[in-house]
């Protein structure tokens, strides 16, 4: 297409074209995303008269739908007054079926919402704004947003899918809000604090750093300041993990965090059951009736002794306050 059949102006802008020329593609603003069909539409507004493809005069129920361009298994519907990529199939048809794809959000502070009078276009020359400070350029942003060579998916806030090399995270809570200053713009920076996330890594080192051949393998590791593992069935107690709007309630994790069994360290509970048996092995009463002595065959072992010391430290470590089972 050549550059003479597209223009798209400066803020508010208009739509110009040759009268001879079939213009297939063109930004413009939601207005609605209430489809009663579900099927994904949303109706766009055009900025320019209709004779050159675009809206003005038309009322916001009258505009065509736009379907979007993304498959189904791809789903993030734009906001309205957010900016979208308008296709459509012919100069004849520029208000029946049109296509979107979008929203098109300038740069990564603003995937919750990107206004399209405003911030939206600031990556194009037409643009009334240009773009803020990069975020490459602030250390307290670091780790936020994916890096140019990897393959991710952003959520509109504080999440993210992205798949590194050899390594997939799944994240949420991956920034705190904070006071901008002269070193960063931005309000919010890298959460060290209470990220919650599933870091899957292959070919990484498994085996102890001073074993004679280093084993490579795979490494799960799941992070947050609270885990829950919760069956559906024979689980005890059983708690509601399918509410039908949020599969957890508010309430409900409060019930799991106040009720479900605690997990215990195993090399704790392993050394608490040790002393255990050797106090019962190897103790003995000094006469029927008599109290349990730490007297034995070989006159030097003090299990007894020593399990009473170190039973009531064990017992209070033994449980985890922030894994939960049931």
């Amino acid at each position: 297409m050549s550059e003479s059949s597209i223009r798209l102006a400066r803020g508010n802008r208009e739509s110009e074209k040759n009268e001879n020329s079939s213009k297939i593609l063109d930004v413009g603003e939601v207005v609605s995303v209430n489809d009663p069909y579900h099927l994904n539409r949303i109706k766009v507004r055009i900025k320019g008269p209709r004779n050159l493809g675009g809206d003005d005069g038309v009322k916001d129920k009258d505009l065509p739908w736009a379907f979007p361009l993304l498959p189904k298994y791809f789903i993030g519907q734009p906001k309205v007054k957010e900016a979208v990529f308008i296709f459509v199939f012919s100069k004849d048809r520029e208000h029946a079926d049109r296509m979107y794809m979008g929203p098109i959000i300038s740069q990564p502070d603003k995937l919750n919402f990107d206004p399209f009078y405003t911030t939206a276009l600031r990556g194009f020359t037409f643009a009334s704004q240009s773009p803020n400070t990069t975020i490459d350029s602030i250390p307290e942003l670091d780790g936020i947003f994916p890096k140019a060579d990897d393959v991710s998916i952003q959520g509109r806030f504080n999440t993210d899918i992205t798949q590194k090399h050899n390594e997939v995270v799944i994240r949420a809570g991956k920034f705190e809000l904070s006071s901008t200053n002269e070193n960063n713009p931005y309000p919010f920076k890298f959460n060290i604090k209470s990220q919650a996330y599933i870091q899957i890594k292959n070919d990484v080192v498994i085996s102890s750093a001073d074993s004679e051949k280093q084993e490579k393998g795979s490494v799960t590791n799941i992070v947050s300041n609270k885990i829950n593992l919760i069956t559906h069935k024979n689980g005890s107690p059983r708690f509601n993990v399918t509410n039908q709007d949020d599969l957890i309630s508010m309430e409900e994790l409060e019930n799991i965090l106040q009720t479900a069994h605690q997990l215990p360290f195993g090399d704790v509970l392993l050394e608490y059951l040790i002393l255990m048996k050797e106090a019962i092995f190897f103790h003995v009463h000094n006469g029927n009736g008599n109290q349990a002595t730490d007297l034995t065959i070989s006159g030097n072992k003090q299990a007894l002794a020593i399990f009473k010391t170190k039973a009531d430290e064990l017992e209070k470590s033994m449980l985890s306050q922030n894994i939960r089972i049931n």
